[in-house]
């Protein structure tokens, strides 16, 4: 009896230390630029993302939650480009890859270099995002930009950009 109360206690306690703590938000912004013309922006202010301790990170939104400054872009961005009805998800799944140098305990900024797939257009593409994680008062954010080659996602869009520079900002809770 003695062996097994020890056995499950040490069970307890390496799940316990094995638990990781998990941040989300359902109101992280996406927006992106063209690298050519200022005036294709657009902002995505509904974006859902988890964030765990242990390095994992993603982020999920509907394309059509973008909004542009002038309703002829957005109209031709879903229709035209990035197809909307028929992809009407984007997705990043990654991992941070130095998680150690992360202290969610500790108020800082902390350099964190996210690797994973990036889901857009039903095309999953690995990308690299350098971004800062900072925690303040036990609030946790996460930042980053990188840039998307429209054509890497079979996104015909040469007539107004072949890349956009993304950009992201979460709040967590």
């Amino acid at each position: 009896m003695k062996k097994f109360l020890f056995i499950a206690l040490c069970s307890i306690a390496f799940t316990q230390t094995q638990a990781q703590k998990l941040y989300g938000t359902r109101n992280a912004k996406v927006s992106f630029i063209a690298t050519n013309d200022e005036d294709v922006k657009a902002v995505n202010n509904e974006v859902a993302s988890r964030l765990s301790d242990k390095g994992e990170i993603s982020f999920s939104l509907l394309i059509k939650g973008f909004k542009f400054e002038y309703a002829e872009m957005q109209e031709k961005f879903n229709n035209d480009y990035v197809e909307s009805n028929k992809f009407p998800r984007a997705e990043f799944k990654g991992t941070i890859s130095n998680i150690k140098d992360i202290n969610f305990t500790k108020d800082g900024s902390y350099k964190a270099v996210v690797k994973g797939n990036l889901t857009l257009h039903g095309v999953s593409k690995p990308v690299t995002v350098n971004g800062t994680i900072t925690v303040k008062a036990g609030k946790v954010s996460a930042t980053g930009k990188f840039p998307i080659v429209m054509k890497d996602h079979k996104i015909e869009a040469s007539a107004v950009t072949e890349k956009v520079n993304a950009e992201i900002n979460a709040v967590y809770q």
